[in-house]
């Protein structure tokens, strides 16, 4: 099973035909808390049922719901579930996501994905990777302010251990003396009768960390744009910095031996860290929303909001979390709203404006309640 990611949500918002199925809800890991969850699910996807009679002579609808029907059944996948569920289903496709943050039970049916909780799971605000590195091992973690998980690094050429960076005909060498030292309790000057001198070990440490920078950049950096955080020895942070290109490295770090700390721990002073440069751009977005407000550049109204995102103009959007403003985005001129979501085919406007405003290269943002700057949920930065 993937991990969601921005290229798996293009897809995922992609067009489709319609009815296109979304099912968010929040899932447990231990039990007894995850028995309560596929009877969540099958209460779930039963609001769907007016589709299922509506659609009764369509083969690949009903195709859907008996995936749906299998998932709920199956017992493995609820004994591993996270802290979060997303399902998307198509009539080319059935995606399932474990997410690693909770997210409210929600299931629209609709002419397009509903993506928007994905967006703010998604952002990069608050989210981060953390490399915690020695002179020998490398770990990297992906995490939030509420989760970290440790990200397989079998899937890359990522080294995991000096071993794997270094040169052939070094490898079989640091190996044997490796089981030396654990055999003997050897120090390092003892073994540099063993034909490995200080200076050899200095510059093997300097190719295992360039290695592991190479590979974090290219393969997780650049892809996510994640800030990266470095654990790990003051002194390994002063050569692991020297020898990094690597630009979402953040300035501070964690100044210790992170090697066996427990993952909550890691997650608490990763967030420390991270917290400061989350509020402040979040403060620095929403100060700038008020300013483009104020020079009519800015609006808080969906229809304004609307023309210009079809017009190209909306560099950034602000939503509340967890809105949701039932009806549709027709055209440029026309969006249609429901007073409730009578109608099984109903989505989300907000959802269909951020989709909106990604295709056209703007930046959304999810946003709490208690810091939107506007009553109506929504808000713009225009781009001129």
């Amino acid at each position: 099973m993937a991990a969601i990611t921005a290229k798996q949500l293009d897809r995922i918002g992609g067009d489709h035909k319609p009815p296109v199925f979304s099912v968010y809800m929040p899932t447990h890991r231990k039990h007894p808390d995850n028995a309560q969850d596929p009877a969540i699910f099958k209460k779930l996807v039963q609001e769907f049922e007016p589709v299922r009679s509506e659609y009764v002579g369509d083969e690949a609808i009903q195709a859907i719901f008996a995936k749906f029907e299998k998932l709920a059944d199956d017992f493995q996948f609820w004994q591993h579930t996270r802290e979060g569920l997303a399902v998307f289903a198509t009539r080319e496709s059935f995606d399932v996501y474990r997410l690693t943050r909770p997210v409210k039970p929600l299931a629209v049916v609709a002419d397009s994905a509903h993506t928007k909780p994905l967006l703010q799971y998604l952002q990069t605000s608050d989210r981060y990777h953390l490399l915690v590195l020695s002179t020998n091992t490398a770990q990297l973690y992906e995490g939030d302010r509420y989760q970290l998980d440790e990200v397989d690094l079998s899937e890359v050429d990522v080294p995991e251990s000096m071993i794997d960076a270094l040169d052939h005909e070094l490898r079989d060498l640091h190996a044997t003396l490796a089981a030396y030292r654990t055999a003997t309790n050897e120090d390092w000057n003892a073994r540099q009768n063993h034909g490995l001198k200080k200076t050899d070990i200095d510059n093997d440490i300097e190719q295992f960390f360039r290695a592991v920078d190479r590979a974090v950049t290219v393969n997780y950096s650049i892809p996510s744009q994640l800030p990266l955080i470095l654990a790990a020895l003051p002194e390994h942070h002063h050569l692991f910095r020297r020898v990094s290109r690597n630009k979402k490295l953040v300035t501070d770090g964690i100044k210790t031996n992170a090697t066996g700390l427990p993952k909550d721990e890691l997650r608490k002073l990763a967030w420390e860290i991270i917290e400061p440069h989350h509020t402040a751009r979040l403060n620095d977005i929403i100060q700038q929303f008020r300013q483009a407000a104020t020079h009519g550049v800015g609006a808080d109204q969906i229809e304004a909001i609307v023309k210009d995102a079809y017009d190209g103009k909306v560099g950034v959007l602000l939503l509340e979390a967890d809105r949701f403003v039932p009806g549709r985005i027709v055209g440029r001129d026309h969006v249609v709203f429901h007073t409730e979501k009578a109608d099984h085919l109903v989505d989300d406007v907000l959802d269909d404006l951020a989709e909106l405003v990604l295709r056209q290269g703007g930046e959304v943002w999810i946003i709490p309640r208690d810091r939107m700057p506007a009553s109506t949920g929504v808000a713009s930065i225009n781009r001129y």
